[in-house]
């Protein structure tokens, strides 16, 4: 899992996501998918006590539509819940419809608790303009 660091990096670039950080939390908390061309897509959650935050949710581009992102996402929030925590946050400048489809609640920005706050994800990755969603697990 470790070696797979470079192509979910590359694939997050690709995405035009933040690769910021990533190296510091992989691959503890990360999930990743394989097909027969290789990378496939990954996503991964921060764990910050009781709170995760999900990031890094990425698909290949030939795979997008198919249901992978889905899957990914349901897989880190079955993790979480295995681990105990109860709530799950994330932030995003493009997937806020993705997102809530899969039941995720839009908040405003300053309801992140302190622990997110603290995360170098909400502190200086994703830009002030990203929407900041929960799920309650």
């Amino acid at each position: 899992m470790a070696e797979d660091l470079g192509g979910v990096r590359r694939l997050l670039t690709e995405a035009g996501l933040p690769t910021e950080g990533l190296a510091d939390q992989f691959p503890a908390g990360y999930a990743v998918a394989e097909s027969a061309a290789g990378l496939a897509g990954a996503a991964g959650i921060e764990v910050y006590e009781a709170t995760g935050l999900l990031r890094s949710v990425v698909v290949a581009p030939a795979l997008r539509g198919t249901g992978l992102g889905k899957a990914l996402v349901a897989d880190r929030l079955a993790w979480a819940r295995g681990r105990g925590l109860e709530v799950v946050y994330l932030l995003t400048t493009t997937a806020a419809d993705f997102f809530a489809a899969l039941g995720f609640e839009r908040l405003p920005r300053e309801a992140a608790p302190s622990p997110i706050r603290a995360s170098r994800e909400y502190a200086s990755v994703c830009p002030g303009t990203s929407v900041l969603m929960r799920m309650v697990l």
